[in-house]
């Protein structure tokens, strides 16, 4: 089968347009299903989809249903007669007539995880605001139970230290397009083995919410380095400083082994000339890139220009309401 496979192709934002890329040009992608065109921005405005971008750009047609799996898209869908169904971060329940239509009688999806950890729509972020030093990427036959269908192929990665959760996620759209090519080409070839979910160690993971941007200053230095790196693109977490409510985009852990028994979590202790060092509930941080309200992120250097953080100044944490 290999190039004359047909694909259908379900995906919605930025990180599946590496999978859509590469599928098209190793096989044949009778239609993308995304989610439908969306307010955005500050001034709301009626964006489409990255992934309609793309598809457009590749002169592949787009569906954008707001049901899904109602019987005049299947039908459409069914006209295209495609092979196989693709998923990569759709964001829509696919039920079980949809999942059955293409002539394989199945559809795999890309999951951005090592099922069956996180299972669920916020894989990446969780990952690093839990401190997990492994991640990777499934591709897995999609069953009715989120996330539970029986595996094909895995590849891990580690989380470097600093690494942000729109880094990780980058970094993991490109080794799961790969590993989605090799995937297709072991089903076109009737090689694909299916592996079941050892669903005693599944996790779960939730949509994320903004107040978990929201800095806890008396916890350790490592879970505020965490929680800020899981935060970026968004939330980005969020702190109260002089009456204002900053986000901070980058932080540095220190080694320092000064204890600062006598001082308030969240107090400045220090300042360097590319940031200033914070005491946490357990160790210090350094605060290394801030953003204002309206503003754009500045480097420490940058921010201090015009708005000064000295020692004995306290970071205060925004209360859950407001």
């Amino acid at each position: 089968m290999d190039g004359l496979v047909k694909i259908l192709f379900f995906g919605t934002p930025e990180i599946a347009i590496p999978s859509l890329q590469k599928v098209h040009k190793h096989f044949s992608v009778v239609g993308v299903v995304c989610q439908p065109d969306k307010p955005s921005g500050r001034h709301l405005r009626i964006t489409p989809p990255p992934i309609k971008i793309e598809a457009e750009k590749l002169g592949i047609p787009v569906f954008q249903p707001e049901k899904v799996n109602d019987p005049v898209y299947l039908q459409k869908f069914k006209e295209l007669q495609p092979d196989l169904g693709v998923v990569v971060a759709y964001g829509r329940f696919l039920k079980e007539e949809l999942l059955s239509l293409p002539k394989l009688g199945y559809i795999i999806n890309l999951h951005p995880s090592l099922l069956p950890r996180w299972r669920g729509p916020s894989p990446i972020q969780t990952a690093i605001l839990e401190g997990d030093t492994k991640t990777g990427v499934t591709i897995m036959k999609i069953s009715m139970e989120m996330d539970a269908g029986d595996i094909l192929l895995q590849e891990s990665t580690s989380i470097d230290i600093n690494e942000t959760a729109e880094e990780l996620a980058h970094r993991l759209s490109i080794m799961g397009a790969d590993l989605l090519i090799q995937s297709i080409h072991l089903i076109a070839e009737n090689k694909a083995i299916f592996t079941p979910q050892d669903h005693s160690k599944a996790t779960y993971c939730h949509l994320i919410e903004k107040k978990q941007g929201i800095i806890h200053w008396d916890l350790p230095a490592l879970t505020i380095h965490n929680c800020v790196r899981g935060c970026l693109p968004w939330p980005v977490a969020f702190t109260k400083f002089k009456d204002e409510i900053i986000r901070i985009h980058k932080t540095e852990l220190l080694t320092e082994s000064h204890n600062y028994n006598d001082v308030k979590p969240g107090t400045v202790v220090d300042i360097e000339k590319d940031k200033c060092i914070v005491k946490t509930g357990k160790g210090l941080i350094g605060v290394c890139m801030l953003q204002a309200p309206n503003r754009k992120p500045l480097t420490f250097r940058e921010y201090i220009n015009g708005k000064p953080i000295c020692i004995g100044d306290v970071f205060e944490e925004v209360s859950e309401n407001g």
